[in-house]
């Protein structure tokens, strides 16, 4: 199981664990895969990047700044419920390996890059060489390397959850990796408002999105997107990045600092009749040191769900078991380059 520890405060996961045991026997063999450990060596805090923002303060940052020491102190209150899950502090030790290992990582799966490409595993996990390159499948899992632009193209389901990770956009981000080989599209909120959400929801339907915490596009979700999909808020969870000692990757800090935590957003259609996700919950984890490469959250919401749920990500970049998948980099960390053979 992914979920480590369940607390009043939320859980702690281990999207390494997860995605390990999806692997765990490959091509009906004795052969298994696992996350190369080096992604998740977070051992010590990140140092924080010099602030170019104007720190004056704002009245909507004020909002969020006491949004801000609420997480704080129900971290502060999950850790010392759950000392015993975390290892001991390092301080000799920096977070080299995770740092190379994702620079290399990142670089060998955007050299290889399979776009404009549609499929399906139907068995169990496999490996499939591609363009000189392997790459995993998990168990009834179907993709779609395809942009969101053109969902309705492609998508004729109903699905019970979607989850997405939009690029939302940030001018800062976007200057920094204008002239990058890494760089990707951002969205501005009017086009994530014009996906065609509302065609794809069974009555059961759920929505999961990962937001930034910028409280412009909060509050656009909520109060102009969701609606538009035909959602109804539910609340929000917090996903808070931690060392392996149980540090937050940076400090919690006055906005509009860099936080240590994510926003889970939660929407849900009028027709529901199952229970929805508890607001204000944490998800404590030790973050993959690669960007974007976010924890698989279906151990923590199939609870919510129907059973034999339909279930659907947008933007994604990895595949799951039973899940559909859909983005123009779908099977980029589906590359040999994030995995390690193992023959038990």
């Amino acid at each position: 199981m992914s979920v480590i520890k369940n607390s009043n405060y939320g859980w702690f996961i281990s999207h390494e664990t997860l995605i390990n045991e999806i692997y765990s026997s490959v091509d009906s063999s004795a052969t298994s895969f696992q996350l190369k450990p080096d992604l998740f060596e977070i051992v010590q805090p990140y140092k924080p990047a010099k602030s170019k923002h104007n720190l004056k303060r704002k009245t909507n940052e004020e909002d969020f700044g006491a949004e801000v020491r609420c997480v704080e102190k129900l971290y502060e209150l999950f850790r010392n419920e759950n000392e015993e899950i975390f290892a001991e502090s390092q301080l000799e030790v920096r977070n080299d390996a995770a740092v190379t290992a994702a620079a290399t990582i990142y670089d060998e799966s955007g050299k290889n890059l399979i776009g404009d490409v549609v499929g399906a595993n139907p068995d169990g996990p496999i490996v499939k060489r591609i363009k000189n390159s392997d790459f995993l499948f998990p168990q009834n899992c179907k993709f779609y390397g395809k942009d969101v632009a053109d969902m309705s193209t492609h998508l004729d389901e109903k699905y019970d959850l979607i989850v997405l990770d939009p690029p939302w956009w940030n001018k800062y981000i976007r200057r920094k990796r204008k002239h990058t080989e890494h760089g990707y599209d951002m969205m501005y909120n009017e086009e994530l408002r014009n996906l065609p959400l509302e065609n794809y929801l069974s009555k059961e339907g759920l929505v999961a999105v990962w937001c930034t915490n910028s409280g412009q596009h909060v509050r656009t979700l909520c109060d102009e997107i969701f609606p538009k999909w035909g959602l109804e808020y539910v609340g929000k969870w917090y996903w808070v990045k931690v060392t392996k000692s149980g540090v937050p990757v940076c400090p919690f800090s006055e906005p509009p600092r860099k936080q240590p935590f994510e926003q889970i957003i939660f929407g849900r259609v009028q027709s529901r009749s199952l229970a929805d996700p508890a607001c204000d919950k944490l998800v404590v984890s030790v973050p993959s040191a690669l960007h974007s490469h976010k924890p698989p959250l279906i151990r923590l919401l199939e609870r919510f769900l129907p059973n034999s749920p339909t279930c659907l990500e947008i933007f994604a970049r990895y595949l799951l078991p039973n899940w559909t998948s859909y983005g123009k980099e779908v099977l980029r960390f589906q590359h040999e380059s994030l995995y390690e053979k193992l023959n038990r």
